[in-house]
C-alpha cells in the first residue's frame, strides 16, 4: 500500500510547498498501475487540473474530472487511473492542528448544522462555487511564479480554504465535519477502524490516524472494544464477508479481497474456522 502523503512530499513531486503539517503539491501521476491502494495520515483535497482519476473505497467510488475536487478523509482507499490523457491535479494536505489553528477563534461565529453523515464520510465531492474556484485559481499561481510564497502566506491559504468549507451552504457535511475535528480532541478511534478495517494497515499507521501514540492506541483499542486490533480486524472482516455471501452473487475470491483478505485460501481457513463451514456452502444456506 502506498503512503500517499509520503509521495507528496518525496522527490517524485518537485512542485511542492510544506509548512509544518501543511503541504501543496501541483502533482501529474508518474505512477504505472491502473489500480493501487493508498492511505494518508492526513486528510486531503484533490483538485483536478486536466484528465481525470476515480477514488474509490471498497464500497464506493468517486469519479473526478478537470475543474473538480474531492474531500478524502485521513485513511486508505483506491485510486483507479486513466492514462488516455494527461493527469494533473493540485493536491493540499493538512492535519488535524491546521484545521483546529484555523478554525479555533471562528468555529462558534458559523451556524454549522451537526450531521449524522460527517462523522462517517471517507470521500465527499467539494461543490464548486465562485469561491472555492477562485481559490483554487488564485493557488495554482503560487506553482506558476518564480518567487515562493513565504510560509505566513501559506498558512493563511490553508486558514483561508478551512474558513470558507466551514461558511460554505453547499458543503454541509465537510463543514459539519470540520466542526467536529474542532471540538473533538482525538479523532474517533470507532469511525477510523469501521472505515479502514478492510485495509492491510499496520498498529503504526492505525495509531496515526488516530493521532495516538502506538501505546495509547492500543490501550483506548482495548478500552472500547475489549479485544486486540488484530483480533477485532478479522472478526470485523469476516462479518462483512457473511454479509457480502447472502447479499450479492460475487465470487468467493472476489469477496475475500473485498473485505481485506490477502488470498482466497487465507479467508476460506479463517471463515470456517469461526462459522464451522465453508464460505460456498454458508451461502447457500437459507
Amino acid at each position: 500500500m502506498y503512503d500517499f502523503y509520503s509521495i507528496m512530499k518525496s522527490n517524485i513531486v518537485p512542485n511542492k510547498f510544506e509548512v509544518d503539517d501543511l503541504l501543496f503539491v501541483e502533482y501529474k501521476c508518474p505512477l504505472d498501475q491502473d489500480t493501487i491502494e493508498i492511505w494518508s495520515r492526513y486528510d486531503y483535497i484533490v483538485y483536478i487540473l486536466s484528465g481525470k482519476k476515480t477514488w474509490s473505497t471498497k464500497e464506493s467510488q468517486w469519479l473526478v474530472k478537470k475543474g473538480e475536487a474531492l474531500y478524502v478523509k485521513k485513511g486508505a482507499s483506491i485510486i483507479k487511473q486513466s492514462f488516455k490523457e494527461e493527469f494533473c491535479m493540485l493536491g493540499i494536505f493538512f492535519s488535524d492542528h491546521i484545521i483546529k489553528s484555523s478554525l479555533n477563534d471562528e468555529i462558534k461565529k458559523i451556524p454549522i448544522r451537526n450531521m449524522d453523515e460527517a462523522d462517517t464520510f471517507v470521500v465527499e465531492p467539494l461543490e464548486m462555487g465562485v469561491e472555492l474556484e477562485t481559490f483554487f485559481q488564485s493557488l495554482l499561481g503560487y506553482f506558476h511564479n518564480t518567487n515562493k510564497p513565504l510560509n505566513s502566506m501559506l498558512q493563511l491559504k490553508a486558514k483561508e480554504l478551512m474558513l470558507s468549507l466551514a461558511n460554505s451552504k453547499d458543503n454541509l457535511k465537510i463543514a459539519s465535519y470540520l466542526k467536529h475535528v474542532v471540538i473533538n480532541k482525538l479523532p474517533s478511534l470507532p469511525n477510523i477502524m469501521e472505515a479502514n478495517f478492510y485495509y492491510n494497515l499496520n498498529l503504526d499507521q492505525l495509531a496515526k490516524l488516530c493521532n495516538r501514540s502506538k501505546s495509547s492506541f492500543k490501550r483506548d483499542f482495548k478500552n472500547h472494544y475489549n479485544s486486540s486490533p488484530g483480533k477485532w480486524i478479522l472478526e470485523r472482516r469476516l462479518k462483512k464477508a457473511a454479509e457480502h455471501l447472502k447479499l450479492n452473487t460475487d465470487s468467493v475470491s472476489q469477496i475475500a479481497y473485498d473485505c481485506g483478505f490477502e488470498s482466497a485460501a487465507h479467508f476460506s481457513r479463517a471463515f470456517k474456522a469461526k462459522y464451522n463451514t465453508t464460505p460456498s456452502s454458508f451461502r447457500k444456506i437459507d
